[in-house]
C-alpha cells in the first residue's frame, strides 16, 4: 500500500470528519508521510524530513484540541514550519500551533524569529526581554539613545512592558519597547483573542509579547526571504492549496488570514555615517 493510501485509509477513522482527532500516533504518522517528499523539499538542511514528522505526530497526538481542527489547517501548518525550518515542539518556543475554532492558528514565537534572524547573514544579535514592575529599567530617545535593564534579583512584581533590539554587522542598531497596555493592543488584533488571553498566550504570555517587540522592530530590520514569508503567515491559518505547486512556499495572501497589527510604537535607531564613519541616531514612530 503506498503512502497516500494508507493517508486515506488512516484519515478514515478519525471521530470527526476532516480532522485527526481520535487517531493513534501511527495513523497520524501515516497521513504526515504522505507529505514526506513535500516537507523534505522545504526543509533546510539542519532538519531532516523524519525528524521533522515525528515532531509534528507528537505534537498533534499530545493536543486532542488540535487533531479535531481541519486536517487542511493542520497540514498547511506543518508545511509553512518546514518551510521555515521551526521545529514544531512547545518547549522549543519557535512555532506553536493553537487550536482556534475548526482551524489551526500558526503562531511564531520569539525563538523562532532569533533563529530566522540568526540564519540571515545580516543580523549580528536579536534578542528580546521582558521588564517587571521591580526591575530597574529606563530608556532614552534623541541623538545619544541608551536602553538599561538591571532585572530584580528576587521579586520582579507584575509584567510592565517588553522591548526587542537588534544589533546589525555592518554596525548601528535598533530597538523598540513596548508597554503592557501597547502589547495587550497587539494582541487583541488577533481576531481569535479575546479579553482572556487563550491558546499560548495563555500559557507563555511573556514570549508572546516578545515575539510582539520583534515583530515591530522588524518593520525596520533588512529582511531575508525567510522572515518576510515567516512575518506573513504568523497567526495565520494556513491552508495547503496556499503554497506553489514548486513548493517554493510562495502564500497565495486570499487563503491566508494574518493578524493586522500596526501600532505606533518608538523605535530608535542608530546608523553609521558611510563617509565620516561616526554614529548618528534616528528617532522614528
Amino acid at each position: 500500500m503506498d503512502a497516500k493510501a494508507k493517508a486515506s485509509q488512516a484519515l478514515a477513522k478519525a471521530t470527526k470528519k476532516g480532522t485527526l482527532a481520535g487517531l493513534k500516533q501511527t495513523d497520524v504518522q501515516s497521513v504526515l508521510e504522505s507529505l514526506k517528499p513535500q516537507i523534505a523539499q522545504a526543509l533546510p538542511k539542519h532538519l531532516s524530513a523524519d525528524r521533522m514528522i515525528q515532531m509534528a505526530t507528537q505534537v498533534i497526538v499530545k493536543n486532542p484540541k488540535v487533531a479535531e481542527c481541519s486536517a487542511a489547517s493542520l497540514i498547511g501548518a506543518v508545511m509553512q514550519a518546514s518551510i521555515l525550518g521551526f521545529k514544531p515542539s512547545d518547549s522549543l518556543g519557535q512555532v506553536y500551533f493553537v487550536p482556534y475554532g475548526k482551524s489551526v492558528q500558526f503562531q511564531i514565537g520569539y525563538k523562532g524569529y532569533i533563529d530566522l534572524a540568526r540564519r540571515s547573514g545580516q543580523i549580528k544579535t536579536l534578542y528580546a526581554y521582558g521588564v517587571y514592575e521591580n526591575d530597574h529599567f529606563d530608556y532614552e530617545l534623541g541623538l545619544e539613545p541608551k536602553l538599561t535593564h538591571k532585572p530584580a534579583p528576587t521579586d520582579r512584581g507584575e509584567l510592565t512592558g517588553v522591548y526587542a533590539v537588534a544589533h546589525y554587522k555592518d554596525g548601528g542598531f535598533n530597538f523598540v519597547v513596548l508597554s503592557r497596555d501597547e502589547v495587550e493592543r497587539l494582541r487583541l488584533r488577533n481576531a481569535f483573542q479575546k479579553s482572556k488571553p487563550s491558546g499560548a498566550w495563555a500559557t507563555d504570555y511573556e514570549a508572546m509579547a516578545c515575539a510582539k517587540a520583534i515583530k515591530q522592530l522588524s518593520k525596520y530590520m533588512p529582511l531575508s526571504e525567510e522572515m518576510q514569508s515567516a512575518f506573513v503567515s504568523d497567526e495565520g491559518i494556513i491552508q495547503p492549496d496556499n503554497f506553489s505547486n514548486d513548493q517554493t512556499g510562495n502564500l497565495d495572501a486570499d487563503g491566508i488570514y494574518p493578524e493586522a497589527d500596526d501600532v505606533d510604537v518608538e523605535v530608535v535607531t542608530e546608523e553609521v555615517n558611510e563617509e565620516t564613519g561616526e554614529l548618528f541616531s534616528n528617532d522614528q514612530q
